[in-house]
């Protein structure tokens, strides 16, 4: 027969089972003692044991009273962590986050925002996923991903988004390039020289961005290969088969056969920005929302700081 004891009766048991005394029970729980002894006594018909042995003098524990005790505590103990758990999860302290990111995010912001999130709350599961822009915005879509760090501008339209990089571009030439000991170049002065690019399914948002910037300076970059990593492409320039342009925090990766050249044109920054979809119930990433929020990128030069 299927039991129909609640919680409420289970309470009262605890309560007898503790106290071993009705009146005290009842006291306690701020009800008559009739009151409670009629729900003793309806859990014990439903049970169909005796729980208690009374008498005028005590009342105690039977052998099966003592075992439903134990059974209890288990239960308001698994209701207990259960409630903790659920309410700990809702503010956004329990859950998992599947994060996407470029080669750019993972070579500046990315370890300080993931470092400081997961000290902050080292309960939530990270995953991070080594994504393309295109990519990722599909992924979102799709719910694949919680959250990506893309380049951008990302269309507002579509999705949220909070800045959380900037980056300053640069040429990187062989050493041995002739351009190579310059303090700065124009980009115009590249017009007539052989380009290393990544690949244009993968790397179509940075290309599209980079290929407008050249057609501003006069000129259609001459791509003689492309790559689909960005260390595959420092690798090609390495080679000596041609120059790229980069986000500068890729800079910090060179070899002594490759230099960053800063550019001179009045350049607006390669923004990396995180984006995900508004109105989704996802405490945890309402929480890591919230933590991106502290980082300023007006101070050390466009780089995110740290919450205080």
């Amino acid at each position: 027969m299927e039991m129909q004891t609640g919680l409420r009766r289970l309470r009262y048991f605890r309560m007898v089972a503790e106290t071993l005394n009705f009146r005290r029970a009842a006291r306690e729980l701020n009800i008559t003692q009739p009151a409670l002894s009629r729900a003793i006594t309806q859990l014990e018909n439903e049970l169909g044991v005796r729980l208690f042995e009374r008498s005028n003098a005590r009342v105690s524990l039977t052998h099966a009273g003592h075992t439903f005790s134990s059974g209890c505590d288990r239960v308001f103990t698994a209701l207990s962590h259960a409630t903790e758990e659920t309410q700990r999860v809702a503010r956004g302290e329990i859950g998992s986050l599947a994060i996407g990111y470029t080669d750019t995010a993972i070579a500046g912001t990315i370890p300080d925002i993931i470092e400081t999130f997961r000290h902050a709350l080292p309960t939530v599961a990270i995953r991070l996923y080594q994504v393309h822009t295109q990519a990722q915005m599909q992924m979102l879509r799709s719910g694949q991903l919680d959250i990506g760090l893309m380049t951008g501008p990302v269309d507002r339209s579509a999705l949220s988004a909070i800045t959380v990089q900037r980056d300053r571009l640069v040429v990187l030439a062989p050493k041995m390039h002739r351009l190579a000991a310059r303090d700065s170049l124009r980009l115009k002065e590249l017009a007539n020289e052989p380009f290393v690019l990544g690949d244009p399914n993968d790397w179509f948002v940075f290309n599209r961005s980079l290929l407008q910037l050249c057609e501003r300076a006069g000129f259609a970059p001459r791509v003689i290969q492309t790559a689909p990593e960005t260390q595959a492409i420092i690798g090609l320039v390495r080679c000596g088969l041609g120059l790229t342009i980069m986000p500068e925090c890729h800079a910090q990766v060179l070899n002594a056969r490759v230099v960053a050249i800063p550019l001179g044109d009045d350049i607006a920054p390669m923004l990396t920005q995180a984006a995900w979809i508004e109105g989704r119930d996802h405490p945890a990433l309402t929480r890591f929302c919230d933590h991106l929020r502290h980082y300023d990128l007006e101070g050390d030069g466009g780089r995110a700081q740290p919450p205080p």
